[in-house]
């Protein structure tokens, strides 16, 4: 009869979308339109806004919970953890630039966490603008798009007139109706933490987005060691409700302290029971540490606590050594528990204090309690048979967990002869190529005696007395456009460079 009760309660649910690109490709603009096209009067329904999340509601009742986050550090920190927070994620990419470093940082964000996605080409009412270009500049980087041999959802769009959009969004319910999301409206919530902020008058809030299950007035609601009751539980029109349910974005006013963000989030109906759950998570955090060892990691390197469960404990000392012998100088894997035996519940505790961990399984399977706890949290397990595949997917983590580092590649260098004018930050000046190639758009570093004094950049070129977009030869002479804050004199050497995560 509960089983029967349960499935009856198991309903469809809107999906979660994160909208992700580089800076400057349109994704405040898109949102900005959505928001102001599908605003419904009153309070019922309509989109709202607070801080980063938007709720949209369509002329057929079908909800969209929009993410302004992709570039947040929220979405990082959830990364590991399979990037539940979105269920669904809009690439976007501009028709006049094309593929970007952003644009590729996303589209690592969205493979590593396997979230089904549709790519909306923007700005294609710009006189510039090449679809085609911009679908073969995707073919480059693995994104194989339909019409271009792959069946990945590609959308045209104007944000700023709002050419396609409609299309856009029936494409994310499209793609949400075949990944059959849904939830469970009897659960405790359960989600994560999108922002959270100390307010001078009202106090602690955070904003967040219920996954599954609901909240009501008269709960409490904890994340990790912090507690809130939902006495103050508010839609993002900043109106208090009574109660929301998931795919929901809400806010929680009254935290005891700051909650982390990127964490997650689950509901209780009593004080006790919310207590209990903050004390049992500070104890595991306490063993976790003392696991291991309470390192200090310094930043720019990625520490990653391993659990190993196996049939037998030779096993476990031999895939413990090999885990080990990983440990660079970007990523410190720390094998905190080697045991024989399936995996338990202990494990998921222990695991569920520090989103990095990661628990591996060799000839073993998972105790079903388990399985209902990964109902609230999700857990990085892998389970293996055979210890070449294990190998393969150590050396894939290692890559994942390795936190990318911005390096600056110099692209060219010329030597300033002559500094023609000069008006607040633009200049107009000639030089010598000394190194090299100088594109307009780039930035510059500015080398006085070999010493940086400055940065700029490159707002025009012209070579003898054509405008070109680069310029090549080595030795040759050109006049550009650019701005800065310190004033270029002759001698002074531009370095140009680009920023690319590796």
């Amino acid at each position: 009869m509960s089983n029967k009760n349960e499935q009856k309660n198991i309903i469809e649910r809107s999906p979660v979308v994160a909208i992700m690109g580089h800076v400057d490709h349109g994704k405040s603009t898109l949102l900005d339109y959505i928001r102001k096209t599908n605003i419904v009067d009153g309070e019922a329904g309509g989109i709202t806004q607070h801080i980063s999340t938007y709720e949209v509601s369509l002329e057929n009742d079908k909800r969209i919970t929009f993410l302004d986050t992709p570039g947040h550090a929220a979405f990082d920190q959830m990364r590991h953890r399979g990037g539940a927070v979105a269920d669904i994620a809009i690439l976007i990419i501009s028709a006049e630039d094309g593929v970007k470093m952003q644009t590729k940082h996303a589209i690592e964000v969205i493979n590593k966490n396997k979230i089904p996605f549709i790519v909306a080409i923007n700005k294609v009412d710009k006189p510039n603008a090449d679809v085609v270009k911009t679908k073969t500049d995707l073919l480059e980087a693995g994104i194989y798009v339909e019409g271009f041999g792959g069946n990945i959802s590609v959308c045209e769009i104007s944000a700023k007139v709002g050419t396609g959009i409609d299309n856009l969004l029936e494409t994310l319910l499209l793609v949400a109706e075949m990944e059959e999301m849904t939830g469970n409206i009897d659960k405790p919530g359960t989600g994560f933490v999108i922002e959270s902020h100390r307010d001078p008058k009202q106090g602690i809030m955070a904003t967040m987005v219920i996954k599954n299950g609901s909240i009501k007035k008269g709960q409490f609601v904890v994340v990790n060691d912090t507690i809130t009751p939902t006495r103050m539980l508010r839609d993002f029109n900043g109106k208090d409700i009574d109660s929301a349910h998931f795919s929901t974005p809400i806010q929680l006013v009254g935290f005891n302290n700051i909650p982390e963000v990127g964490s997650t989030f689950t509901t209780f109906e009593s004080k006790k029971d919310a207590e209990q759950a903050i004390t049992e998570f500070k104890e595991i955090k306490a063993e976790l540490e003392e696991r291991c060892g309470i390192m200090k990691v310094a930043n720019g390197v990625a520490l990653v606590p391993v659990i190993i469960k196996t049939d037998v404990a030779g096993t476990g000392e031999a895939i413990s050594e090999e885990i080990e012998k990983l440990t660079t100088d970007d990523v410190i894997f720390k094998v905190i528990k080697c045991e024989t035996g399936s995996i338990n519940e202990s494990d998921i505790k222990i695991a569920l204090c520090d989103a990095n961990t990661i628990i591996i399984g060799f000839h073993v399977e998972q105790d079903s309690a388990i399985k209902l706890i990964n109902d609230y949290e999700t857990v990085t397990i892998k389970k293996f048979d055979i210890i070449y595949k294990l190998t393969e997917w150590l050396e894939e983590l290692y890559e994942e967990r390795r936190i990318k580092k911005e390096v600056e590649t110099m692209q060219g260098q010329i030597r300033i002869l002559k500094a023609f004018s000069r008006q607040k930050t633009k200049a107009v000046i000639g030089g010598e190529i000394l190194d090299g190639a100088i594109a307009v758009k780039e930035e510059f570093k500015i080398l006085r005696k070999k010493e940086e004094v400055g940065r700029g950049h490159i707002t025009g070129l012209q070579e003898g007395k054509m405008e070109t977009e680069r310029v090549i030869t080595l030795g040759a002479q050109c006049g550009m456009m650019t701005t800065s804050e310190i004033e270029i004199i002759p001698g002074d050497v531009l370095e140009t460079f680009i920023k690319e995560t590796k």
